[in-house]
């Protein structure tokens, strides 16, 4: 019943233009300001990650670090985009501490947002590539239980014209629920399972290319614990 309501959900109401006014602001480009606090650039951060030197100078994109942003920090980004719906957002970060060895806030503003970038760029591929094995767990599945069905079709005809014993008919049925259930792994693939991955992809790709901008020092009344 759980997936029967997923597949069909009730229609979400996209906030309204005076919700939005109300609990956002825009900039002059029409971007929705999404505010957030933290206590020092780490805290964008797992515990256990740190900036290390010349981050974000690296001559190979390729084989630059990824560092791992705060799970909470994350989790409050995806529910401002999916309340937000399809508006454009700009991140500004109040912080509240400076870096120690930066002499600037734009150079503290290009380090975040570049670990920001990289972060939602790495999780936009990998939900693409969970996506990609879905599919192809799908066809699979698909494929096998297409496969038992036939092969349960043929016993089944096999036992009416031969009349074997017990055991013919325990395997056709034996098969024959191996294929439903695998059929139905391949529909739920489908029909349910790809929509969460999907929509991180979207979110992550949408985060990833959102602007940054950084304040300082400044009291926040929508802030993010940090």
């Amino acid at each position: 019943m759980k997936r029967v309501f997923r597949l069909f959900p009730p229609r979400r109401r996209t906030v309204r233009e005076k919700q939005l006014a109300d609990s956002y602001t825009r900039s002059p480009d029409g971007h929705i300001i999404v505010r957030l606090q933290l206590s020092s650039p780490t805290a964008l951060l797992m515990p256990f990650e740190g900036f290390p030197k010349n981050f974000g100078d690296e001559p190979d994109d390729q084989n630059a670090p990824v560092l791992n942003l705060n799970k909470d920090f994350i989790d409050y980004l995806f529910a401002r985009l999916s309340e937000l719906g399809d508006e454009s957002l700009l991140l500004n970060i109040n912080l509240m501490a400076d870096f120690d060895d930066q002499l600037n806030a734009r150079g503290s503003a290009d380090i975040m947002q570049t670990a920001i970038q990289r972060y939602f760029s790495y999780l936009a591929e990998v939900r693409r590539q969970d996506l990609q094995k879905l599919i192809g767990d799908a066809v699979l599945l698909g494929l096998l239980g297409a496969g038992a069905l036939g092969l349960s079709v043929f016993l089944d005809a096999r036992q009416a014209t031969t009349g074997t014993g017990i055991g013919l008919l325990l395997l056709g049925q034996g098969v024959t629920v191996f294929g439903w259930l695998t059929l139905w792994e391949a529909l739920a693939n489908v029909l349910w399972h790809w929509r969460p991955l999907y929509q991180q992809l979207r979110m992550s790709q949408r985060l990833q290319s959102a602007p940054l901008e950084l304040t300082t020092h400044q009291t926040l009344t929508s802030t993010l614990p940090g």
